[in-house]
């Protein structure tokens, strides 16, 4: 079945057991001045079921007030991300948009233009992913904070590194009419929870709050000021993104059932497997104190990902290249023609060859991850030349000459991983690949010399093999496809490279294609060279 929205709690937040307080229908507040920005997405598994708006002629613009509904159909789904489109309208045009398939809009953006009186839009459009047969994944425990702040003084708080908030706690003074805070954060194995910035204020003076964080948004900071007219505080907070994590998503926030007494202790703490999402307060007047609930929403560790993905090497660049001697061999013969009446010839027509190993070799470090267990195939491949220009010097009786060789080395390799019997432990690995391939350098230059008579000579034919160590750089390309056959957007793939725990900086090829590098370094069969060497009996004499 589709997901449907739960009109039933489109008008009252979700709470975790019967509540008759804090759960009367409402609409949200108006979410923009006139002339001003627009910028709103319904928090948790919410998409937008509802729009009113008013007109002032006088300022040519409209104010906008949104009706937000649960998406989830009772846990069955969860909106995996939420992304912006770019301006669906110009100045004085139409707009006709929709998000797509298995997708939901969950905000507006808007500016307004005084000289064209007029709005352009971008809006935010939800992904839905099942979410009925994720499990659970419990959170460690919490550490509690000291005292955030003093009495009537401001508070600023934000979870260290990727930790969040999962509880509060809070003692009222009826003298001073205000509140210390304690909060409690936490972590997830293997999560990232990246930190958005600060909210709007969430209330005003003497208002009733309602917050909640966007789709699988954990909140990971608060901060306040107190106001001794009103006996009040005014909050503001900051959620962080737990989907970054490629692993996790969030189901649908409750709000717990029973708020603190007025001036009393508060303390609360979300089940071990649920993060604080929001909060929802209503502020009494007559005890200048305010009743809390919060908004809690169950972690669930994703199942897969992708049917497939492409690990494919396009091209190689080696900005470091050094040439050394790998061997050297002789022949020689001698003529003596100490007794000779005329002169006579010698020559070396022997070639002279040395075997070599190509070697390449190149490093990948990866974790067995949700995705890559619940894959189907994974294809790895290289194809592709290494095209290498070394300059290297030779000298002969202390006379140096350039030389300038160029190496081409061909490697092909492809292989694809099918999906294996799972494993529910974590497995890094750093793999070493290496590849080979022989070259026979083989050198025939013939060396001759003419044997006076009356002479001994010894005739030498010395040839020099030479190397090119070089450190490379592969330039890959990974893209992948999604279970229903669509192509993986890039985003989609950054969030798998970093669950994989790849070392290297992802960057965007396309819209459906990541790219990255990783080193090689590779020993090839760069050059020879033949020095015929004439040595006379009693010493030497030259080339």
């Amino acid at each position: 079945s589709y997901p449907l929205c739960a009109l039933a709690v489109s008008d009252e937040r979700p709470v975790s057991t019967q509540s008759t307080w804090g759960t009367n229908p409402r609409w949200s507040n108006w979410r923009n001045n006139m002339d001003g920005l627009l910028n709103y997405k319904c928090g948790g598994n919410y998409g937008i079921t509802g729009l009113q708006s008013y007109h002032w002629n006088s300022r040519e613009d409209r104010r906008f007030n949104i009706k937000c509904c649960d998406v989830s159909n009772n846990g069955d789904y969860a909106i995996s991300t939420v992304y912006q489109t770019g301006y669906v309208n110009e100045y004085d045009g139409k707009i006709n948009f929709k998000c797509g398939y298995m997708e939901v809009l969950v905000g507006l953006y808007s500016h307004h233009d005084n000289h064209k009186e007029d709005r352009r839009f971008k809006l935010y459009c939800g992904r839905i992913a099942p979410a009925d047969n994720l499990k659970a994944a419990k959170r460690n425990s919490v550490d509690w904070t000291n005292w955030l702040n003093d009495w009537d003084r401001a508070l600023e708080f934000t979870a260290p590194g990727n930790s969040f908030i999962v509880g509060f706690d809070s003692h009222h003074d009826n003298h001073r009419e205000d509140r210390r805070w304690k909060l409690g954060t936490a972590t997830l194995d293997g999560a990232i929870c990246e930190e958005n910035g600060w909210s709007a204020p969430a209330n005003g003076y003497d208002d009733t709050m309602d917050y909640l964080c966007p789709a699988n948004h954990a909140l990971a900071g608060a901060k306040s000021s107190h106001h001794n007219h009103h006996e009040d505080r005014i909050w503001w907070f900051r959620c962080c993104d737990l989907s970054k994590s490629g692993i996790y998503l969030l189901k649908s926030p409750l709000l717990s059932s029973q708020p603190n007494n007025l001036d009393g202790r508060l303390f609360y703490e979300c089940a071990q497997d649920s993060v604080i999402s929001g909060a929802f307060s209503v502020h009494s007047n007559s005890k200048e104190d305010r009743h809390w609930l919060f908004y809690c929403s169950q972690v669930v560790k994703i199942s897969s990902y992708f049917k497939e993905i492409s690990d494919v090497v396009v091209s190689t660049e080696c900005p470091v290249i050094t040439s050394g001697v790998v061997d050297k061999k002789t022949a020689s013969m001698s003529t003596d023609g100490t007794n000779a009446i005329r002169d006579s010839n010698m020559e070396i027509e022997d070639c002279l060859e040395l075997s070599f190993e190509n070697q390449v070799q190149w490093t990948e470090s990866t974790c067995k991850s949700e995705t890559s267990a619940h894959t189907k195939s994974y294809t790895s491949s290289v194809s592709h030349e290494w095209s290498v220009t070394a300059s290297a010097t030779t000298g002969i009786y202390g006379v140096e000459a350039s030389l300038e060789t160029s190496y081409s080395l061909a490697l092909e390799d492809s292989k694809t991983t099918e999906d294996t019997t799972e494993n529910s432990e974590e497995q890094c690995s750093e793999n070493t690949e290496v590849s080979t391939t022989s070259t026979t350098m083989s050198n025939c230059k013939i060396c001759s010399t003419t044997v006076p008579s009356g002479s001994c000579v010894v005739l030498k034919k010395v040839v020099t093999y030479r190397k090119i160590t070089a450190h490379c750089e592969d330039f890959r390309e990974v893209s992948a496809t999604n279970i229903d056959g669509s192509k993986a957007e890039y985003k989609d793939l950054v969030i798998f490279f970093k669950e994989i725990g790849m070392k290297s900086s992802p960057y965007k090829v396309g819209p459906h294609t990541l790219g990255y590098r990783t080193e090689v370094d590779m020993e090839v069969a760069h050059d020879h060279q033949a020095a015929c060497i004439i040595d006379r009996c009693g010493g030497e004499t030259g080339e």
